[in-house]
């Protein structure tokens, strides 16, 4: 992949990393997770009352975490494959390194969020916050229930530590999977193409495939499955980028803005178009795709992402992702202890969130990926 196109999917991780910790700042605002989880007393359409505003127009693409989520799948899918074209390693070689790079940093921040509630179970998290942000915090933690999140099971019980881990448990399945996935659409792209819409199935048949948590490892694999055709576009992105980035290259710069506008619209289905759950995943999957093609074919589009404010993001997005939720549970209730209001605790926790993001990448985050390095099959010379 040329540079350009790295820095600029790069950047476009970042953005979203920032926009889940967004997402999970305004989810901390009296009212508003009602709003969003559907509270019946609730008005699920555009109005000017400000939470309606924010909610139910194009402005919900600055805090959408999950459809951000839904661009993290999308970009392992085009990244994992370019990895998985050029790579020498043995399938079992990918695996390992796949299971290191997602679960060793996690299970640090795992630890460090077990200390944080030992550290800080009794305090409570004020009034002043959602109902949802002061009921998330866990009880007491079992030798049991640790283990449980280390495995990645997807079950309820398993999630509560670090709920945000519900994407990684889906990650960590599909990446596994990518080699047989680039394999299929190298070899069978229209098979491949059937294989996407047939596991949108079961998302047509049982709503609770769309459920963030599972009461059984069979519900949880179900869940999966509907993550598997956002992975599968990413790759067909990636397996003909140089086809795409020609074509892309020749559109003059209002079909490229029409096309960013209408990734972000689809993106936003959810909120602006229709709140369907197939329809809304299947558009914002579009949408995810859509974005991520521009970003790397768009040469302007490109440009304008290949800024070192943004790869630094993108470098931090990881760590960012796995640590943010610790840090604004931490951050909240040491506000409430020394009095301090909602609206000064949460611009402190997205500082001190990018802060500790940006401490752990150097601690963790980086000396991992630079273990995964050493373990890399080296190309052949003559």
């Amino acid at each position: 992949m040329a540079q350009e196109r790295f820095n600029s999917l790069h950047a476009v991780r970042g953005i979203a990393a920032i926009v889940v910790l967004t997402s999970h700042l305004v989810f901390a605002i009296p009212g508003l997770d009602l709003l969003v989880w559907a509270d019946p007393n609730a008005t699920r359409h555009f109005s000017w009352h400000w939470k309606n505003a924010i909610t139910y127009s194009p402005l919900h693409v600055f805090w959408s975490g999950h459809e951000a989520v839904l661009v993290f799948f999308a970009l392992s899918g085009f990244v994992l494959t370019l990895a998985i074209l050029k790579s020498r390693d043995s399938f079992a070689a990918y695996v390992a390194k796949r299971i290191v790079r997602i679960w060793v940093p996690f299970a640090i921040a795992l630890l460090l969020a077990i200390a944080a509630s030992e550290a800080l179970f009794v305090l409570p998290i004020g009034d002043g916050y959602s109902e949802w942000l002061r009921h998330t915090p866990p009880g007491v933690i079992s030798i049991k229930s640790v283990l449980g999140h280390l495995l990645m099971t997807g079950l309820t019980q398993h999630m509560t530590l670090s709920p945000v881990m519900w994407s990684l448990v889906h990650e960590i399945r599909i990446s596994i999977a990518m080699p047989i996935i680039v394999w299929g659409i190298l070899k069978f792209p229209k098979l491949m193409v059937a294989l996407a819409l047939f596991l949108l199935v079961p998302g047509a048949i049982w709503p609770e495939a769309f459920a963030l948590t599972a009461n059984s490892v069979s519900q949880s694999l179900l869940q999966t499955a509907i993550y598997v055709p956002i992975f599968i576009g990413g790759a067909f992105l990636a397996i003909y980028r140089d086809t795409l980035k020609t074509t892309i290259a020749k559109f003059p710069t209002l079909v490229v803005a029409l096309i960013w506008v209408t990734g972000i619209l689809l993106l936003e289905a959810r909120w602006i178009i229709h709140d369907g759950l197939l329809f809304s995943h299947i558009a914002s999957g579009i949408g995810a795709g859509l974005i991520i093609l521009m970003a790397f074919a768009s040469p302007g589009s490109s440009r304008f992402l290949d800024r070192p404010a943004l790869s630094w993001l993108g470098d931090i997005s990881y760590p960012l992702y796995l640590t943010h939720f610790t840090v604004l549970i931490a951050v909240a209730k040491i506000g409430t202890l020394i009095g301090a209001p909602v609206w000064v605790v949460l611009p402190a926790v997205f500082v001190v969130a990018l802060l500790v993001a940006d401490i752990f990448r150097r601690v963790v985050d980086s000396p991992v990926q630079n273990l995964n390095r050493m373990f890399s099959a080296k190309p052949q010379t003559a």
